[in-house]
């Protein structure tokens, strides 16, 4: 029998936001808007369910019965979630059926402000008020999983300037690894990519190489992996009890056997700046 916890909250109007991420237009229309992280590839989310992106953000802003006025809930759950919208079609409100499959149900209440107000209470309690960001990722940026080597971005770089068009930030995608392992470079498709880089930043131009989630354990002697079960930083299995993987959660990403850091441990920065300072040197 399948389980899942529910819960109905009636609000005073149709004017619901958030809950994100998805590709869709700002509001929320009646429908089924599910999260799950689960990388699908962007697809236009059209309320039937199941098209969810990236990220998860369990947060809805929602205009009160005065125009103006609105408050906003949020639930603190990582697990999968549903929120079912029911526009009540006589008296303009709606019914939200919030439906998660596990968690604790914790709920913040947002009371009483402008959009602006209640966004900044939300963000007091994420902590995380954004700061000004710098002015180059204002710019256009460019990015493809395609491109696997380094003849390739240069190739695109070259383009841009060729055309005329501005290009403020190119980004690499996985292929740039060693064999999809974080904190490295495949020298062979990427041979001269600090020479590169030096050219970039001489045009004024930024590179911003992305690091998976997933540290790699194919190679268990992997300093990355390594340093980690020193330090006993990464999430453990309930049920995949394994001396060889120290008990650690295991799946496959990118690399074919993947662990994963628990972000709440103090530890885990050790590891992290060890190789971001690897990739930078």
């Amino acid at each position: 029998m399948d389980k899942f916890i529910q819960l109905d909250f009636n609000v005073p109007s149709q004017n619901i936001y958030g809950f994100g991420e998805r590709i869709h237009e700002f509001a929320l229309k009646e429908g089924v808007w599910n999260m799950w992280a689960h990388g699908q590839p962007s697809p236009y989310d059209d309320g039937t369910g199941r098209k969810g992106v990236y990220g998860v953000h369990p947060f809805m802003l929602i205009q009160g019965k005065r125009k103006g006025d609105f408050f906003g809930l949020y639930f603190r759950n990582s697990n999968a979630q549903t929120l079912i919208i029911n526009h009540n079609k006589t008296d303009g409100t709606s019914k939200l059926s919030y439906i998660t499959i596990g968690g604790q149900i914790e709920i913040y209440f947002f009371i009483h402000g402008s959009p602006k107000d209640i966004i900044s209470k939300y963000q007091d309690v994420m902590g995380a008020k954004p700061r000004l960001p710098p002015f180059w990722s204002l710019g256009w940026m460019q990015a493809s999983y395609k491109w696997t080597t380094q003849k390739e971005v240069e190739d695109v770089v070259q383009a841009y300037k060729d055309n005329n068009m501005p290009l403020d930030t190119i980004f690499l995608d996985i292929p740039y690894m060693d064999d999809y392992v974080d904190f490295t470079v495949n020298k062979t498709a990427f041979p001269t990519l600090p020479q590169f880089i030096d050219k970039l930043h001489k045009n004024k131009q930024q590179i911003i190489p992305i690091i998976d989630a997933g540290i790699s354990a194919d190679d268990l002697s992997n300093k990355y992996y390594t340093k980690g079960n020193a330090d006993d930083i990464f999430i453990k299995s309930g049920q995949y009890k394994s001396v060889k993987y120290n008990n650690n959660l295991i799946t496959a990403v990118w690399p074919s056997i993947a662990v994963f850091v628990d972000w709440f441990n103090d530890k885990c920065i050790n590891m992290w700046s060890m190789g971001l300072n690897d990739l930078y040197g």
